[in-house]
């Protein structure tokens, strides 16, 4: 499948206050299906050097839209996730001190806030990292698409802009998401392995987890992963640009997420890929 088709399900699918927070992929893949391929002719009253001063303006946009909602998303799930952990450290400490809980059903309903709260947590939390991975792997196919309708070379010199950007560091959140799978193994282990279980993309969705509040997070995670997965997949050309480079090679963590340190951002070499 074509990654637009690709791109534009995961959108449908992902949580509704994140969806223009992606790459307007359609929109700029459109803008350059109007330029004539390399031969260099292109709309009436906008030459080359000032159509690519435009759209390198519009990507220049696209990626402060990213690093705003990635950096503001991180700050709120590290502020939530911190509160969280406060409260279960009182509440445990409130469960050992005997007569401090009125009954077990009121530590029972604690815990059950406490697990929504987890899981919901962690299923931000993958969905944030599939962010950063999938608006990255958008930014490379339209550059790649610009270079051969252009003749240019902008795709690399762009690249190495966003490697360098707060939206593609996604190390703070990936300890964030092992600490949170730390909490819910030692506190809820039917529950570590239904987390287990989203990560390697099985589908399997057991019942506990799915209360009102969760279940748009956790079927939004569930497509995003099946989304990485599916970049994942070789193409006939393999090189340090192609998503099944940079999604399977080097996608090795929880979402399959493209990280500034296991990035290739020192052997970058050919644009071709898979079709867009």
């Amino acid at each position: 499948m074509k990654f637009g088709r690709v791109f534009t399900n995961h959108l449908e699918k992902t949580l509704p206050g994140w969806r223009d927070k992606y790459l307007r992929y359609k929109l700029l893949k459109k803008l350059l299906n109007n330029i004539a391929p390399a031969a260099g002719v292109l709309p009436p009253r906008l030459p080359l050097p000032e159509f690519q001063v435009w759209f390198v303006a519009i990507l220049t946009g696209e990626i402060e839209k990213f690093n705003d909602f990635y950096v503001g998303k991180e700050e709120d799930l590290i502020i939530r996730f911190q509160a969280l952990k406060e409260t279960i450290k009182r509440v445990m400490e409130r469960e050992r001190d005997d007569g401090l809980f009125s009954s077990e059903s009121e530590f029972s309903e604690y815990m059950t806030e406490i697990r929504k709260d987890l899981v919901a947590i962690h299923g931000e939390m993958i969905l944030l990292k599939s962010y950063s991975s999938l608006n990255f792997a958008g930014l490379i196919k339209i550059l790649k698409k610009y270079d051969k309708r252009t003749g240019a070379m902008l795709s690399i010199p762009f690249t190495q802009i966003a490697f360098h950007q707060p939206f593609f560091t996604t190390e703070p959140v990936t300890r964030l998401v092992h600490e949170c799978e730390a909490n819910l193994e030692v506190l809820f282990p039917l529950e570590a392995e239904v987390v287990e279980s989203r990560e390697e993309n099985t589908g399997t969705i057991h019942e506990p987890l799915l209360v009102e509040e969760t279940e748009d997070i956790y079927r939004s995670t569930l497509a995003a992963i099946s989304t990485i997965e599916g970049l994942k997949k070789p193409s006939s050309t393999y090189n340090h640009l192609s998503m099944s480079y940079l999604f399977g090679r080097h996608g090795n963590d929880s979402a399959g997420a493209v990280t500034a340190e296991n990035s290739p951002r020192n052997s970058l070499v050919s644009t071709h890929d898979v079709e867009g």
